[in-house]
């Protein structure tokens, strides 16, 4: 399978048609008709992605988060230069990635083990754990499933049993959730929103962008696999941000 015909399946199975109108994803760096053999998944095309894809001799980057987000006028980026230097390709999907059956917020969905998943606005998700919880015991276990270090958290005065979900930054949306739900957990929520959400006395979880998104990669890894098996696969986790 080369590189235009894995781009044109994942094109079919995360449509186009789900992007925001604001948002540019797809086909950043594409050599169309190059054998992909290996196949680098990242949240992010960081330095140490694109060190990781040259140093391992990868055919592709795929990742959530676009490469080229805003119009270029030349090529000056570094990490745009070697990566055309060593044709490596790139494509990310990105708000259609967040939308999609499947996709960012079923896989933190499923990875919560919540059931009777159902859609929340455009792009989350609600669900209900087999068990009721306390608030507290609650941020702990989301922690916990998801690795991070730290998190942020608002204690409300409700047993949590039905969670509404946005990975990465959905702040705009927990009144929405305190409306529906026992419990809101996203990304990046603002100081304003988690002091509104404490008045009102709602839990609201602020987990991290990188880790309430990171678990999509798998779902990214499973449809490389699914075109073509024998495409040699990697997660590459990479979050610079160190909390002490």
């Amino acid at each position: 399978m080369n590189v235009k015909e894995l781009y044109a399946y994942l094109n079919n199975r995360i449509s186009p048609e789900l992007s925001e109108d604001w948002d540019n994803d797809g086909r950043m760096i594409i050599s169309c008709n190059k054998e992909v053999r290996k196949v680098l998944i990242s949240l992010d095309v960081t330095t140490q992605a694109v060190t990781e894809a040259i140093k391992g001799g990868y055919d592709l980057i795929l990742t959530h988060h676009p490469m080229i987000f805003k119009p270029i006028k030349g090529i000056t980026d570094e990490k745009i230069l070697s990566l055309i230097k060593a044709d490596i390709s790139v494509f990310s999907f990105h708000t259609r990635l967040d939308t999609v059956e499947g996709g960012v917020n079923d896989a933190l969905a499923s990875l919560l083990g919540l059931s009777n998943i159902e859609p929340f606005e455009e792009m989350g998700r609600t669900g209900e754990l087999s068990n009721e919880m306390a608030a507290n015991e609650f941020a702990l276990f989301v922690k916990h499933i998801l690795g991070c270090p730290t998190l942020n958290y608002i204690k409300g005065n409700k047993k949590i049993k039905k969670v509404a979900l946005l990975g990465g930054g959905g702040k705009d949306f927990w009144q929405k959730a305190c409306e529906i739900s026992d419990a809101y957990i996203t990304g990046e929520m603002s100081y304003n929103t988690l002091l509104d959400a404490h008045e009102k006395n709602f839990t609201v979880i602020e987990a991290g962008h990188y880790y309430t998104e990171f678990p999509v990669c798998k779902v990214l890894q499973a449809l490389v696999t699914e075109a073509d098996s024998k495409i040699e696969t990697k997660i590459f986790d990479f979050y610079p941000v160190t909390s002490i």
